[in-house]
C-alpha cells in the first residue's frame, strides 16, 4: 500500500511536508504543493480522511436537517435541495441528511461528527434542535423561514411578495373571487402566504370565498381530498382561481378537477407554489411561484463553510430571496 512515505520520497521533501500539502490554507509553497500532489497522483496514493480530520479537528462531514422527512407531508422538492447542496460541497465532505423528527441521541448521532449544520426549518418546532446545536458550538444555518436566534445566520424567501405579485396578475387577468388550499397550520409559511393572501387581495378589491379555503398538508393527497370538498359545493359558489401553498397540492388537485369532468382553467383555474419540474410538463402547465430553493440552498451552503472556516464577517447574516411569478396554462385568461 502506498503510503504518505512513499509520497515525500518521490517528491523529495519531508514526511511534515507531504501531509501539509492535503491541508488546505496551509503555509506551503504552492511549488512545493503542486510536487507533492504530482508524486502521489503519479503513485495512485490518496490521504486517509480519517487522519486529516485529527490533524485539521474537521470531520469532513455536514448535517442537513429538515423538520420531517419519509411523511405524507414531504414535498418532491427534496431532492432538488439535497442534488444541489451536493454540487456545493468542497472535495472530501458528505452530507448526513436527516429529519428532526428522526433524531433520537442527539449527543450519540451529532455532537462531535459533523463540521457544521444547514436547518432547512418549517416550524418554531424546531428551535429546540437548533438550540442544541448552537449550545454544542455546532455552526448552524437556518433556512426555508425566518430564524429568531441571533447565533445562527439565516436564508430564506420573502413569500409575501410572490404572494402579492401573483394576486396582482389573476387580478389583470380578470378573476375576482378566489380560494385556496394552504399547507399545515403547524408550518411558518403557510401562514406568512395566508396573511399576503389577505392583505394583496383587499388591495385589488378581491374576494376569498371562506367556504372555499382549506388547510391541509403539503402533499397531492391533501390537495385532491380538499380540492374534492370545493367541487362539492354549488358550482355557482366556486371562486374562479384556487391558490395552492404547493405544486404539489395543486397537481392533487387538478387531478380532483379531470375526475369530476372539471375542465382547468375553463372551469376553474389552479396555481401552485414551488415550480417543481412537474410543473412545466403536466396539462395544462401549472403557473405557480419558483419558490427559490436552489438558491436558498447555494447560499445557506456557502455561509455555513464561511463559518467553518472563519471567514464570514462577525455577527449574524441574514439573506431574503425574493420567489418569483411563473406564468403557464393552467389560468383563465378573461381579458
Amino acid at each position: 500500500m502506498i503510503t504518505i512515505n512513499d509520497v515525500a520520497r518521490q517528491a523529495g521533501v519531508s514526511r511534515s511536508t507531504a501531509s501539509r500539502a492535503f491541508v488546505d490554507n496551509s503555509s506551503i509553497k504552492p511549488e512545493t504543493k503542486a510536487k507533492v500532489l504530482k508524486a502521489a497522483s503519479d503513485l495512485g496514493y490518496s490521504p486517509n480522511i480519517n487522519a486529516r480530520g485529527l490533524v485539521q479537528h474537521k470531520h469532513f462531514m455536514i448535517g442537513v436537517f429538515f423538520t420531517r422527512l419519509h411523511e405524507t407531508d414531504t414535498s418532491t422538492y427534496f431532492s432538488n435541495i439535497i442534488t444541489t447542496l451536493n454540487s456545493q460541497l468542497p472535495n472530501d465532505y458528505v452530507l448526513s441528511v436527516q429529519g428532526i423528527n428522526q433524531v433520537k441521541n442527539f449527543d450519540q448521532t451529532i455532537r462531535n461528527r459533523i463540521d457544521g449544520a444547514i436547518v432547512f426549518s418549517q416550524t418554531k418546532e424546531d428551535d429546540a434542535f437548533i438550540q442544541k446545536l448552537i449550545d454544542a458550538h455546532i455552526k448552524t444555518v437556518v433556512t426555508l423561514r425566518k430564524a429568531d436566534q441571533p447565533e445562527v445566520d439565516n436564508v430564506y424567501p420573502d413569500d409575501a411578495v410572490g404572494i402579492t405579485e401573483m394576486v396582482k396578475y389573476l387580478h389583470d387577468a380578470g378573476h375576482r373571487k378566489l380560494g385556496f388550499i394552504n399547507g399545515p397550520t403547524g408550518y411558518a409559511s403557510p401562514h406568512v402566504r395566508y396573511e399576503a393572501l389577505v392583505k394583496a387581495a383587499q388591495e385589488y378589491g378581491m374576494e376569498i370565498v371562506k367556504s372555499a379555503g382549506k388547510w391541509g398538508h403539503f402533499s397531492l393527497a391533501s390537495g385532491e381530498k380538499l380540492m374534492d370538498e370545493i367541487l362539492a359545493m354549488p358550482r355557482k359558489q366556486w371562486p374562479g382561481v384556487i391558490l395552492c401553498g404547493s405544486d404539489d397540492i395543486a397537481i392533487g388537485a387538478i387531478k380532483a378537477c379531470h375526475q369530476h369532468d372539471v375542465h382547468v382553467p375553463k372551469d376553474i383555474s389552479i396555481v401552485g407554489f414551488d415550480d417543481i419540474p412537474y410543473a412545466r410538463v403536466m396539462t395544462p402547465s401549472l403557473t405557480t411561484i419558483e419558490n427559490p430553493l436552489a438558491m436558498m440552498a447555494k447560499r445557506g451552503i456557502s455561509l455555513l463553510f464561511d463559518r467553518i472556516n472563519d471567514a464570514a464577517p462577525s455577527g449574524k447574516q441574514i439573506l431574503t430571496i425574493t420567489p418569483q411569478l411563473v406564468t403557464r396554462s393552467s389560468v383563465l385568461i378573461k381579458k
